[in-house]
């Protein structure tokens, strides 16, 4: 099947592996003070300083849930940077309800270090990635599927640079622990000459809807991406969750459980995860350098859920390591969801060049095992 081609600027080609950049695209919406409506059920907040958006509302009486307490957590790290092979890449799995109790939608993300791929002149300089999701239980395999990307850019790609290409695929799954084999493939090269796999272990969670529940976290650029968890939303994803002081990253986030047709507060923070490793640092900047809180609406709808696109601000952290927290509260009931976390790393701004002018993709197979 093929895709559309979006244009796209700098950030189809987003800086990766130990410190790629994400920059964030703002998705076309209707502009109402600082909440951005594009969906009735999709809140869209610019968040612009370090304080909170809004006055906190009086302390409700509030019930603490453990709805599938860590899991999501847990997801999140089980992503990493794979250094070695033909090219290194960083990936990341993020899991949303799948629209029933027994199906979860679990994407996987990575981002390919940009100069150590083929780059083949067509009338400009084109770029072909693949990726591939396998997931097995029992030695069988469950799911399988394939996407290609192709990137065009006016100029080749230098082979210094660190930058990355996003890739990302998504596949529907019941909740259950999994084996999985992630592939990267660089189509530009014969008979799979360059060609890169991890593997490893998973918990795809249960989300149960008896209580409030974050999603996982998805740190996206500032872009038009492939990243499309519901209608109207298209942001490129950042598998690395790395981020220039003043990118100004987007984050996606949906929430399911709350009272329908009620109303919720969330909680956004941006925390320093810093240790000194004894030899002498100092950390001089604030360790909570953006916090947020908002308030919604819960769609009336029980089978649609709260979806949330926010961008943080990040001029006043200091670079290193963070943790973005997102908590919510149900208005209605007083219950609180555990807090979802997701790692983003920050480094000094950077100056480069931004070649690119379409990218193209393309799902070339899926299958089910038996």
């Amino acid at each position: 099947m093929r895709g559309r081609r979006p244009r796209c600027g700098a950030d189809c080609l987003e800086p990766r592996a130990r410190w790629p950049v994400g920059r964030a695209f703002l998705p076309p919406t209707r502009r109402s003070g600082r909440v951005l409506t594009v969906l009735p059920c999709l809140a869209v907040l610019l968040a612009v300083s370090s304080g909170p958006l809004e006055a906190a509302a009086p302390q409700e009486n509030q019930v603490q849930t453990h709805v599938d307490a860590g899991a999501l957590n847990a997801l999140a790290k089980a992503g990493g940077l794979r250094a070695v092979g033909a090219f290194p890449f960083d990936y990341q799995y993020l899991a949303f309800h799948g629209g029933s109790s027994d199906l979860v939608a679990l994407w996987a993300a990575v981002s390919v270090e940009a100069g150590r791929i083929r780059g083949v002149f067509e009338g400009g300089w084109h770029y072909s990635l693949s990726l591939g999701l396998e997931l097995f239980q029992d030695d069988s395999l469950v799911v399988a599927k394939t996407r290609r990307t192709d990137f065009l850019f006016s100029r080749q790609v230098a082979d210094t640079t660190r930058d990355g290409f996003p890739l990302q695929t998504m596949v529907s799954v019941p909740p259950g622990v999994y084996d999985y084999r992630l592939v990267v493939k660089d189509m530009n090269w014969p008979d799979d000459r360059s060609v890169n796999v991890v593997q490893g272990s998973l918990t795809v969670p249960v989300f149960d809807e008896t209580h409030p529940v974050v999603s996982s976290i998805a740190v996206a650029a500032d872009s038009v991406g492939t990243f499309k968890p519901a209608t109207g939303i298209e942001l490129q994803l950042n598998a690395a969750a790395i981020v220039e002081k003043d990118a100004r990253p987007f984050i996606y986030f949906e929430v399911y459980g709350l009272t329908p047709g009620g109303s919720y507060r969330g909680e956004i923070k941006l925390a320093s995860t810093w240790v000194s490793r004894g030899r002498g640092e100092t950390f001089t900047g604030p360790y909570e350098p953006f916090q947020m809180q908002y308030r919604g609406s819960v769609p009336a709808d029980p089978t649609v859920p709260v979806r949330a696109v926010l961008r943080l601000e990040t001029r006043d952290a200091e670079p290193g390591p963070y943790e973005v927290q997102v908590r919510v509260t149900d208005l209605e009931t007083g219950e609180r969801s555990e807090i979802r976390k997701a790692g983003l790393k920050i480094r000094p701004p950077t100056i480069r060049a931004a070649p690119i002018t379409e990218v193209e993709v393309r799902s070339e197979g899926e299958s089910e095992g038996k």
